[in-house]
């Protein structure tokens, strides 16, 4: 293999033993070991199944068969080298396109052990650990998804026949975005109001067949998928209505809670421990946005010791890497740091959960909260998806450059203004900059705050400072740097992407206010909700630089203090008037096209609708299962298991 020159000189400047590294990321040489041959299973020049060249040609049909059969080989894999519970989950978690096996393996499979009594899961168990049944994870509904005590799908138990009867009474009960729902899978586990004489005792799980000997849907089951996604598009996402399905009393997972024939219900030692298998999925997020955000800094980090833009200083036959840019390292090594403080949060709570688990058997539920407490999930996985858009940006294609730019000609008006000539338009207050910068604001009340020219003294404030600031560092840097003050300004491209979104804030608001009086004289009904969105920009760009005001003293605690009520009174006050502000755009649905946006506000009915529409969906109703006879069928029938051969590694 041929390497890109300038790749190969960077990781001959690597410092530190990167196998190393590799076996702290393992957990230790022999996992590093076992790991390499694992991938090696499933690496596409001994498997050519699993390359994925072609992905992004597939239709959505093509990719689901492609998953299925894939899907298939990988349970041929798990049987010729008999891979235990490790190898086995990671293995489907670190390939592409293995969900539909990794939600029955992940989450059927645990809940079923951990909340299934003995005698339960001695019928459901080796059904579902042979893959005679593929199963899903039915809680999501239409119109509840995280508030899960409002799950409407009802479980009434009929004491004539000992069964439940599972039933979506309305249209926002429809169960909506479960994973290996609309083909795969044979049977869920459905969240559901468990109901014995007109009294609810609250959320409960039940194992319900969805598809029959043929995999068609069961009597009184809807299903099908609800249509193409951004990601995951392989992925089956479903919906599913149950009317008036009956299940045997057994069906009930009784671990914790019981039902007995008589209609007498046993209440579990806990009464969250229904959401054990909901824990472990915010666990596995932890752990998969780890894996998400160190697959896209590999990707970009290689391409930004590839890419090559803008010359080097005064030599115009090389041009920088785009890693060699202030900016661009502080990008990327932030979101680096991120994701090596996101692995010791994986590691924690990993084995925080495997603890938990023991406990439950006992039972003992002492550690639920702290789980719930400590796991993190929000804020890894909000700066995970942060990181990984910033990433796909620092490849090319958005602002910094214009920031930059921005930056530059404010450096260069202000040596002028410093020279003593006159500076015209929107910076003719660089001439007198050193009488701004000695200012304090002087503002009492929050009245006096939004104040419009005190906004504008405001940021014109900050942006002087930072660009005085910023043009102290670079003349000091300037003394020693080879190429002058410059060649400096390359070392300082934080500051001036910093420095040009405050000045941007500046004429953002110059801009806005004088577009006011406009609107002040000439349509004064609309005049008050426009300034409140005015002021309100102004106090969210002040409170996310908060710190750049406080620091030279030009805002006092009690300002930024001020700020914020003021930000929490004007959400107040535009809360009645939001439907009015977007309203006034005047878009019809088709302009949208979108069900979530329809101007009715019938938002279920449409989702409901839309995704009949969807061609797997129609060729369902006509017969065809996608999937079905490309791989699915062999699995039920443990056909699969006939057709095995060894990987040629």
């Amino acid at each position: 293999m041929v390497v890109n020159v300038d790749l190969a000189n960077a990781r001959k400047s690597v410092s530190f033993p990167v196998e190393e590294l590799t076996h702290f990321i393992n957990e230790g040489p022999e996992k590093t070991v076992r790991r390499r041959w694992l991938r090696s299973l499933v690496d596409p020049k001994n498997e050519p199944i699993f390359s994925n060249v072609d992905r992004p040609f597939l239709s959505r049909d093509q990719y689901y068969i492609l998953v299925v059969k894939r899907f298939k080989r990988m349970l041929q894999l798990k049987k010729l080298y008999n891979l235990q519970k490790d190898d086995w989950v990671y293995l489907i978690t670190s390939t592409n396109e293995t969900s539909i096996c990794a939600l029955h393996d992940l989450f059927f499979i645990p809940t079923l052990e951990r909340q299934m009594s003995e005698e339960q899961s001695s019928k459901w168990l080796p059904l579902a650990k042979n893959y005679s049944i593929l199963g899903c994870y039915l809680q999501t509904e239409l119109g509840h998804g995280s508030n899960v005590r409002k799950l409407e799908t009802t479980a009434i138990y009929i004491h004539e026949t000992d069964e439940f009867e599972i039933h979506s009474p309305t249209l926002t009960s429809i169960k909506w975005w479960p994973g290996a729902l609309a083909r795969t899978s044979s049977h869920g586990i459905v969240f559901a109001r468990l109901i014995i004489d007109k009294k609810d005792y609250g959320i409960h799980s039940f194992v319900v067949q969805l598809r029959g000997e043929r995999h068609e849907p069961m009597p009184g089951i809807e299903i099908g998928d609800i249509g193409p996604k951004y990601g995951y598009n392989y992925n089956d996402n479903g919906f599913l209505r149950f009317t008036r399905v009956r299940i045997p009393r057994e069906n009930m997972l009784m671990r914790f809670s019981k039902v007995s024939q008589s209609g007498h219900y046993s209440t579990p030692p806990h009464a969250n421990i229904i959401y054990d298998t909901l824990v472990s999925n915010r666990i596995r997020l932890i752990e998969f946005s780890t894996l998400v955000l160190s697959k896209v800094l590999t990707i970009v980090i290689r391409y930004s010791l590839v890419r090559k833009q803008g010359d080097k200083y005064k030599d115009l036959n090389n041009e920088n890497l785009i890693l060699d840019y202030q900016y661009q390292q502080y990008r990327l090594f932030s979101s680096l740091a991120l994701l090596y403080v996101s692995f010791f949060n994986k590691t924690y709570t990993q084995k925080l959960y495997e603890n938990n688990i023991k406990n439950i058997g006992k039972p003992d539920v002492s550690l639920m909260a702290e789980i719930h407490a400590t796991t993190t999930v929000s804020l890894c996985s909000d700066l995970v998806v942060e990181a990984v858009e910033d990433a796909r940006q620092s490849c090319g294609g958005e602002n910094t450059i214009m920031h930059l730019q921005t930056g530059r000609y404010l450096l260069k008006s202000f040596l002028i203004a410093k020279k003593g000539s006159p500076i015209g338009g929107r910076l003719i207050h660089l001439s007198f900059y050193s009488k701004i910068l000695m200012e304090k604001c002087a503002a009492e009340t929050l009245e006096d705050l939004l104040d419009a020219e005190t906004q504008l003294c405001a940021f014109r404030h900050m942006y002087l400072r930072l660009l005085s600031d910023l043009d102290s560092s670079i003349e000091i840097s300037a003394r020693t740097h080879p190429h002058g003050y410059d060649g400096s300004k390359a070392d300082h491209m934080i500051d001036m992407v910093h420095l040009s979104r405050s000045y941007c804030h500046y004429i953002t608001l110059i801009n806005s206010h004088e577009g006011l009086q406009s609107v002040k004289k000439e349509q004064p009904a609309i005049y008050s909700i426009i300034r409140a969105l005015i002021d309100l920009y102004f106090i969210n760009a002040v409170l996310n630089q908060s710190g750049d005001f406080l620091i030279d003293g030009y805002y006092t605690p009690h300002h930024i203090s001020l700020l914020k009520q003021g930000q929490k009174k004007l959400l107040t006050i535009i809360r009645p008037e939001a439907i009015g502000l977007v309203d006034a755009w005047e878009f019809s649905d088709n302009d949208l096209n979108s069900a979530l946006g329809r101007e009715d506000g019938n938002v279920y009915k449409a989702l409901y609708e839309w995704v009949k529409m969807d061609p797997m969906n129609i060729l369902e109703r006509q017969g065809k299962i996608v999937g079905y006879e490309e791989g699915l069928k062999d699995i039920y029938s443990g056909k699969y298991l006939e057709e095995i051969k060894e990987v040629e590694i």
